[in-house]
């Protein structure tokens, strides 16, 4: 029987994300202001030709298919990468809650997208934050690190947005939010996984102290629809 993350994003907008969701039986869209993300039932050839019909010229979608897909000349290809997935398979027990962070809402979007493209985490549009659970960390008046949630194929949460301003790397910040997260999760009897660049140690080490595993590798392809 297939596991829920070998294709992760189909069975988020099938299942936990399906209220963000649009599409039919074959595939389906994230709600565009919330990101890019479509899934499919499939990766083949023919089921990637279909996609680009139903698709708007200019539009841009974000998949994760289990290996390299077949992409003709309607698509431009803005990123092809290996990816990494991780889920976590440590315990909420004993993790430390700390005072200092804030849980982010509607208010603290422009914080949060000011945020995210001095680090790049990867994409977080206005509506991202609909997806909820998300914490950071100000000093002063300025976000500095935050974490969040993003697609939730049952039973398993994405974390996300993982981000510290440079200026404040090294301080563990990212470790104390994403515990909250994590624990969130946990608690509302979820599974935390995630996503990361292979060759992004730094995060590997990060998520593998905090209990985090890999389980496959995937590949992320960011593609426009060029033409009709």
């Amino acid at each position: 029987m297939p596991h829920p993350l070998d294709n992760p994003i189909w069975n988020a907008l099938n299942t936990g994300s399906k209220m963000f969701s649009s599409g039919n039986e074959n595939c389906r869209f994230l709600n565009s202001e919330m990101g890019f993300f479509a899934g499919m039932t499939n990766y083949e050839a023919g089921s990637i030709r279909q996609l680009h019909s139903i698709c708007q010229p200019g539009q841009k979608l974000i998949l994760f298919p289990p290996g390299r897909i077949v992409v003709d000349n309607g698509w431009k290809v803005l990123n092809d990468h290996e990816l990494l997935q991780m889920v976590y398979t440590g315990s909420s027990n004993g993790m430390t809650q700390e005072s200092n962070l804030t849980a982010l809402g509607e208010d603290d979007v422009p914080a949060m997208l000011e945020l995210v493209a001095m680090t790049k985490p990867g994409p977080f549009l206005s509506r991202t934050i609909d997806f909820g659970g998300y914490f950071g960390i100000n000093q002063g008046a300025q976000l500095v690190s935050m974490a969040g949630k993003r697609l939730s194929p049952d039973p398993f949460v994405e974390l996300s947005a993982v981000c510290t301003h440079p200026d404040f790397g090294g301080m563990g910040l990212s470790y104390q939010v994403l515990q909250r997260v994590i624990h969130d999760i946990i608690q509302s009897g979820k599974v935390p996984f995630l996503h990361v660049y292979p060759e992004n140690l730094p995060a590997i080490k990060l998520y593998t102290k905090l209990g985090f595993e890999p389980r496959a590798t995937l590949r992320t392809y960011f593609l426009e629809k060029i033409g009709v």
